[in-house]
């Protein structure tokens, strides 16, 4: 796979000059349109009828093993032109350009118009000499018009909503998940097929720093979480200090790069803070955009004294920029919808379409640092069902393994005797199992001694190699032997970076680590997922891990973003990094909710952090995985006093009722749809919503707008245009396109229902599969026609994967007054014979009592 650097020279010069005496264009091939450049040969590589995937490659350069688009298919029809300006490969949805003079690349819609362009001399491959394997440093520059809005590239800590401009480093560290895709509100998305370090947009103007003040030379020692356990380590700062020129006022992008994990993000230019950011940890690169003029500037930056700091600049224009400094060669894929879900769709489907949770994934999940025994487990289930505060899942944090050795997937028997037994004692309760498992297993214990002597380490690092198959299999077999054999249901897998960006510098076993930089979480999800599937398909893989990679959607992977603090700020952070995370194609995701570091003793009887913690618990409530955690915390609500566990209980009576509706639309994900929705995938024509940080659609149908400031007595909301609202509380309506005040209330978070929308909501429950949906509520939100497709399955297997499963279409005809609940299509082993709807109508004018139906699955019409 890979080749010394001193074998490709030659070659790649002979490459490189051997095109100057071609007289053909372009080369035909069955599957894809070949271009030959100086730089190497250009592959335009249709995938489907709505996307192409584009290559530079030089000259007897083998490609890495595919990652990625894993999923083949037959090759789409196509058509290739040529005149004298251009050479075109056009599919049935969309047009790539050749420009022969500018030696660049446009794509058309099928409508003729251009919704992405290269830029011209944008395209760069340059050959590294300092590696001992052979690579390349690639770099492609496209158009950005001032009115595009771009997001993704993963999960995020610098606050930035929309990334047109932003600059940033993908790297895989706490906190932080790089996926190279992005999405535009121009309709397409750009999957930059690398799977090293990729810079975006990245600033080359370096300041000249000079450390000037050693601002705490004792240090303070602070307790944080490492993979060696808590550990209380030195924090010194200092500081740094130097200046800069411009040239010409405007707008700037400056990045400061400390070159490892940080506790303090602190940048000052001209005596006003920049950037300033605070976390036990946090990520090594961060960003901010600011208007400058010219001159000169000074800048200060206080940082951890272990840690020396680069800051860089960069005029912003209109260009996006990836750029890759370990590559085999350029290589990014284009796709073109007429929405996201569409474009997003079309990518799940070349790389593997996402698995269905189990339903209790979906109830609450109670977690905290830590649990301490198996007897600590089972009574604090027992309160949640003394206190009727609805539960499906408790989590089990790490050293459980006692002596066993770190990071030992096998139970203390001192604390945990009989697994199998106490494990069956949760399941009695009806309670599900999640064990937190590390992928840095102590080498000295008898589990990391296997595997050390058989080589399944990273070399000369605690990390296990996934990228061996072998290693897969032994580990996942470990896993069944000392826990899924003994009941557990769902796995939590932390530092799946490796923590923190590990690789670099490495050789895995499929070869240079700094290659595969960025792919350590898609192996070994691959491990567990691949693993669980083969040895019990009666139970679906659920996956709770702190890293993630192009892809690693197909393994049924829930994210959550690692240690954050517990502040407001961090928590307007993480609604931020939500969206564009799941605009990346991945759509399980979630938060530590109250936040990892917590302000200690005092958080239980702190009021400000009550309000905190409440307003953080409504938005769980509201996002596809509902749970909480929190660093040396004991996170039940009991413990918060009365007036937050009674909050805290209406949100989860609230999102338990709200598990059919749930259910349902998240069953879309096998489809390609995504649930945490951004309001640019719905309202991508409105600048307005796709502008708002804050906001996002829950499902289909539920606008949430989380409060994420204290003390507000009236809190701002923007509906999206083209439709009309209703406010989930009042039922009162209003039309779309403007801004309102709405109500604060401590207990409430602010929802509204888009007009025309039905919502079946279930009866309370204290979990999921307490009670059958053979009595729902079913409301109906007047002001347009709407629809809705309730959808039933077993719930915890994949059977659903061979058609068992049911779906029931309502309509609503609003003019008419008419429901239409069409009949049940499909079946699965349960279903329910027959069952009753109450039909509630909202936001009628004149008064309309609910209709009571019986169904029995056949079609059935109804005014009302």
């Amino acid at each position: 796979m890979f080749f010394k650097l001193k074998l490709i020279a030659p070659f790649f010069l002979i490459f490189l000059f051997g095109f100057k005496s071609i007289d053909k264009s372009y080369i035909l091939e069955k599957d894809r349109l070949l271009i030959p450049l100086k730089e190497g040969m250009l592959h335009i590589i249709p995938i489907t009828e709505n996307s192409v995937r584009i290559q530079l490659r030089a000259e007897n350069t083998k490609e890495l093993q595919e990652l990625i688009l894993v999923e083949k298919f037959g090759v789409p029809v196509f058509k290739v032109a040529e005149n004298n300006k251009e050479i075109q490969l056009k599919t049935k949805s969309l047009t790539v350009v050749f420009d022969k003079e500018e030696k660049s690349l446009k794509f058309k819609d099928k409508e003729g118009k251009i919704f992405l362009s290269e830029k011209s001399a944008g395209r760069k491959m340059t050959l590294n000499d300092a590696n001992e394997y052979a690579s390349f440093t690639v770099e492609q520059r496209f158009d950005s018009p001032e009115n595009e809005f771009l997001f993704g590239l993963g999960q995020f800590q610098d606050g930035h909503y929309n990334l047109r401009n932003v600059s940033r480093k993908l790297t895989q560290v706490n906190t932080q998940i790089a996926i190279p895709f992005l999405y535009s509100n121009k309709g397409y998305g750009i999957l930059w097929h690398q799977y090293g370090l990729t810079e975006f947009n990245p600033n080359d103007n370096f300041i000249a720093l000079s450390k000037e003040i050693k601002s705490s030379e004792k240090g303070k020692e602070e307790e944080v979480t490492t993979t060696s356990g808590t550990q209380k380590v030195l924090q010194k700062e200092v500081v740094y200090k130097g200046k800069f020129n411009l040239e010409r006022e405007g707008q700037y992008s400056i990045m400061l790069d400390l070159g490892d994990m940080d506790n303090r993000h602190l940048v000052i230019i001209d005596d006003k803070k920049i950037i300033d950011q605070s976390n036990l940890w946090l990520p090594p690169t961060v960003s901010k955009i600011l208007d400058l003029t010219a001159g000169e500037h000074e800048v200060k930056i206080i940082c951890n004294s272990a840690n020396t700091p680069k800051l860089s600049f960069r005029k912003t224009d209109n260009s996006t920029t990836f750029r890759s400094t370990v590559a085999q060669c350029l290589d990014y894929v284009v796709f073109k919808g007429k929405n996201a879900d569409e474009v997003i769709g079309t990518y799940r489907t070349v790389s593997g379409k996402s698995p269905l949770l189990p339903l209790w994934a979906y109830g609450f999940w109670q977690c905290r640092e830590r649990y301490t025994s198996s007897d600590h487990l089972i009574n604090t289930i027992k309160e949640f069902r003394a206190r009727k505060l609805p539960v499906d899942v408790i989590v089990q944090d790490w050293q459980y393994w006692g002596n066993n050795g770190w990071g030992v997937p096998q139970f203390d028997e001192k604390n945990y005797p009989n697994p199998a037994g106490f494990i069956k004692e949760l399941h009695d309760l009806n309670a599900r199992f999640t064990v937190s498992i590390w992928s840095n297993p102590d080498k000295n214990s008898v589990i990391g001694k296997q595997f050390d002597t058989k080589g399944l380490y990273i070399p000369n690092t605690k990390w296990l190699d996934y990228f061996n198959t072998e290693t897969q299999e032994r580990y996942w077999n470990t896993l069944n032997d000392n826990l899924f054999s003994k009941g557990v249901d769902s796995w939590w897998m932390d530092a799946t970076e490796p923590e923190n960006d590990a690789l670099t510098g490495t050789v895995t076993h499929q070869g240079p680590g700094d290659f595969y930089r960025l792919t350590y979480p898609l192996f070994v999800s691959q491990s567990v997922y691949e693993g669980q599937r083969k040895t019990n398909l009666q139970k679906r893989v659920a996956i709770l891990t702190r890293s993630a990679f192009a892809g690693q959607h197909r393994y049924g992977t829930i994210n959550w973003s690692g240690d954050i603090g517990g502040n407001w700020d961090s928590f307007k952070r993480q609604i931020v990094s939500g969206m564009n995370f799941t605009l990346t194609g991945m759509p399980y995701w979630t938060t530590d909710i109250g936040g990892f570091f917590r302000p200690g003793a005092g958080q239980y009887t702190d009021e400000n952090f009550h309000e905190l913690l409440t307003r953080w618990f409504q938005w769980g409530a509201f996002s596809t995985i509902f749970r909480i955690h929190g660093y040396q915390t004991e996170t039940e609500p009991w413990k918060y006093g009365s007036k937050v566990e009674e909050n805290m209980r209406k949100m989860l009576n609230l999102r338990y009722t709200l598990i059919p509706y749930i259910y349902s639309e998240t069953s879309k994900i096998k489809e390609g749809s995504t649930f945490m929705r951004a309001l640019v995938m719905d309202f991508q024509n409105d600048e307005n919503a796709v502008n708002q940080p804050y906001e996002y659609m829950f499902g289909s149908s539920i606008l949430v707008t989380p409060i994420t400031e204290t003390g507000m007595k009236q809190w701002q909301v923007y509906l999206p245009k083209d439709t009309n609202w209703i406010d989930f509380w009042t039922g009162k309506s209003f039309k779309g396109g403007q801004k309102i005040e709405t109500n604060t209330e401590i207990s409430k978070i602010p929802l509204f229902i888009k007009a025309g929308a039905i919502l079946p909501f279930g009866p309370e429950m204290q979990y999921t599969a307490e009670k059958k949906w053979d009595d729902l509520e079913i409301r109906i939100y007047e002001g347009a026609d709407g629809e809705f497709t309730l959808y039933e399955d077993e719930g915890d297997n994949y059977n659903y994967e061979k058609g068992s499963y049911s779906l029931i279409k309502f309509e609503w005809k609003n003019a008419e007054k008419r429901l239409i609940i069409n009949a049940v299509k499909g079946s699965f082993k349960g279903m329910l014979k027959a069952r009753k709807f109450n039909i509630v109508l909202i936001g009628s004018k004149s008064e309309v009592k609910p209709i009571e139906v019986e169904y029995s699955g056949k079609k059935e019409i109804f005014k009302l």
